[in-house]
């Protein structure tokens, strides 16, 4: 949902007398059916505006007139933190663009916290919260940078900062941090992370079979080894090199148990799995006849 579309949503809703459960239904129906038939009487925000500039920067034909646009959009309204993202995806100097991420992200940290967003019936929900959300973002890709150069008990604290304002975790940051503590050998953490949120897949389940090939437990190692390859069977054939990453593959996007799944997570965690230079052999070995 668009800024503007939530805007006339909530201010939609709180025009209507809206008594329980089943009155917030009829009048979602009721705003979609006027909402399309272009029926909403609503003034455009400078949040609206900034969202529109930002919009035509997205599409904009040069690098120049991209910038030029975001920057317009975050001086239409300093609450647009997804104009300052933009531009720090299109700085390609690292020194200068996490300059514009550590600086906006404080900035925006106080901005919410003034306009009461850090209100304890807030912490948790982040993400499900409009205006918070695109702060949740912010972190995951700080602490995506942070990873990637090596900083890694940084990332980590970035990592627990977002589960702790987001419980759900939608940007998947439980994720980089299981990975995290396997690089660190954080056994007690990572556990409680699993257990935390037990999930059965690669993400979760090659932090800890790397964890004990790392601490030389084969019996636990094995184990969880068995759970990968039980949860997708192309983990072993990608270190075998028996696999491609298929042509009709959307970048970015992956699914579960299938090959696009081992190839997001070598490629997103890197800064572990390109640090395992001698476990092929253990994984094919270890691998045969399951």
């Amino acid at each position: 949902m668009n800024n503007k579309l939530n805007n006339m949503l909530n201010e939609f809703l709180e025009n209507s007398d809206i008594e329980n459960e089943e009155d917030i239904q009829k009048y979602l129906d009721e705003f979609i059916v006027k909402y399309n038939n272009d029926d909403i009487e609503y003034e455009n925000t400078p949040l609206d505006d900034a969202y529109d500039l930002l919009e035509k920067a997205s599409n904009a034909k040069t690098k120049k007139e991209a910038i030029s646009l975001a920057k317009k959009a975050y001086n239409t309204s300093s609450a647009c933190f997804d104009a300052k993202l933009f531009l720090f995806d299109l700085e390609e100097n690292t020194v200068k663009a996490n300059k514009i991420l550590d600086d906006s992200l404080a900035f925006e940290k106080k901005r919410l916290e003034t306009d009461g967003f850090f209100d304890d019936d807030n912490i948790g929900h982040f993400y499900g919260i409009y205006e918070t959300r695109p702060y949740i973002r912010g972190l995951y890709i700080k602490a995506r940078t942070l990873s990637e150069a090596g900083k890694y008990k940084k990332a980590v604290e970035v990592c627990k900062e977002i589960l702790r304002l987001n419980n759900k975790d939608n940007t998947g940051a439980r994720y980089m941090l299981m990975a995290l503590y396997a690089l660190l050998e954080e056994e007690k953490s990572m556990l409680d992370l699993y257990k935390r949120y037990k999930e059965e897949h690669l993400e979760m389940l090659f932090p800890i079979f790397v964890l004990y090939y790392k601490k030389e437990d084969n019996t636990k190692a094995k184990k969880y080894l068995d759970k990968i390859n039980k949860a997708n069977k192309n983990f072993v054939k990608f270190y075998k090199g028996n696999i491609k990453l298929e042509d009709n593959i959307i970048p970015g996007c992956y699914f579960k148990g299938e090959a696009s799944e081992v190839f997001m997570y070598m490629e997103d965690y890197a800064f572990l799995a390109d640090t395992l230079n001698e476990i092929d052999d253990y994984i094919i070995e270890n691998s045969k006849n399951k």
